[in-house]
């Protein structure tokens, strides 16, 4: 999954959208707050394109009703790929190692973008610089580095359902930073997610790792890793909500990269991360990591602001579900990780609680 996905998506759902409309989140993935991708296309309440949006696929109603469902169905697809490839890629790359790669092939894709807007690009106040150094350093940096270590003790669909959590996480640190209070619906759905989450993690119920060291319970330690990462991306997205107020979300974009390939190069240098470099001449490996970064990283996120802009929320909301639902059958048959029956139920529940919150609104 991309780091993008999972975290910046929610902002646009709710209905809140930049004064200009350029989003990132990642949400992501699998992925939530708003990033769209334009630097001056206007966007309505609804979340479809106006019709002087210079970025209309094609002309007429049916490219709205259509087309946008049709991209951001593509981005899903996309991140539900992601598993397919880190997870055998850390056979050969450290967590820290194979993301900072990822941001290093996609800050020189952003290259073009960046020299094109080289004017602007450093117009930000002190506000959205350190919303910039928080969803960087957090969400695109650490998150994913926390995201992506789970998949060395746990079933990486476990770690991708898991994720789901984050509107719940995302909601409760609105209220409680931002002063965003929930509608009555959240109340009576965030439960039944948390505790589908928790089946998740633990089918059998055993919580023996609350008092065991974790050193010998690699299976808590993946679960805490995962948690840890839905967490930090849901704090990235209110961070995001602050970077993204008044600059375009492209620019808020090229800034998360940057300043979580800074956070992930000190942590390959000063953390004693052992890597074996040679792993690079391994052009397979490289194709591999091209693919994550330019496939579920940058190619779905513009795949889904594209979309979403010409999507209504509450249709996008349930087009996502293709991510966690075709992740989990992707890892299924090709990585031979299938879940436990409860496991399956529960995360039927999880999808269907996220899903009405989202629906319902915050």
């Amino acid at each position: 999954m991309s780091e993008e996905g999972p975290d910046w998506k929610t902002e646009e759902k709710a209905g809140e959208t930049p004064s200009e409309s350029l989003s990132p989140s990642e949400s992501s993935s699998p992925a939530q707050s708003a990033v769209t991708v334009s630097d001056s296309a206007p966007e309505t309440a609804t979340g479809t394109q106006t019709a002087t949006d210079p970025e209309s696929l094609v002309p007429g109603p049916w490219s709205q009703k259509l087309w946008g469902p049709l991209l951001v169905a593509a981005a899903a697809s996309l991140w539900a790929t992601d598993a397919l490839f880190r997870f055998p890629a850390l056979q050969s790359l450290s967590p820290v190692t194979l993301v900072l790669a990822e941001h290093t092939i996609a800050l020189l894709a952003l290259l073009p973008w960046v020299f094109w807007r080289r004017h602007t690009v450093l117009d930000l106040n002190w506000k959205e610089w350190i919303a910039a150094i928080v969803t960087g350093a957090g969400g695109s940096a650490l998150a994913t580095v926390m995201f992506t270590a789970s998949f060395k003790y746990v079933n990486p669909s476990v770690a991708i359902l898991l994720q789901k959590l984050q509107p719940v996480l995302t909601v409760l640190l609105a209220f409680l930073i931002l002063g965003d209070r929930p509608r009555l619906a959240f109340f009576a759905w965030a439960p039944l997610a948390l505790l589908a989450g928790l089946v998740i993690s633990f089918p059998e119920l055993d919580f023996r790792f609350l008092v065991t060291d974790l050193e010998f319970n690699p299976h808590s330690r993946g679960v805490i890793y995962a948690l840890g990462a839905a967490g930090i991306w849901a704090a990235s997205t209110v961070a995001g909500k602050v970077l993204l107020k008044r600059i375009p979300s492209m620019r808020g974009t090229f800034w998360r990269f940057w300043f979580g390939w800074v956070a992930l190069l000190g942590l390959q240098l000063f953390g004693e991360i052992e890597t074996s470099w040679k792993s690079f001449t391994d052009f397979a490996l490289l194709q591999t990591v091209g693919y994550m970064a330019l496939g579920p990283g940058l190619g779905a996120v513009v795949f889904y602001y594209l979309g979403l802009k010409r999507t209504h929320a509450s249709t996008a909301t349930f087009v996502e579900l293709v991510f966690p639902v075709a992740a989990v059958v992707l890892n299924t048959f090709f990585l031979d990780l299938p879940l436990l029956p409860v496991q399956v139920l529960a995360g039927a529940l999880l999808l269907l609680s996220v899903t009405q919150i989202s629906v319902k609104g915050h």
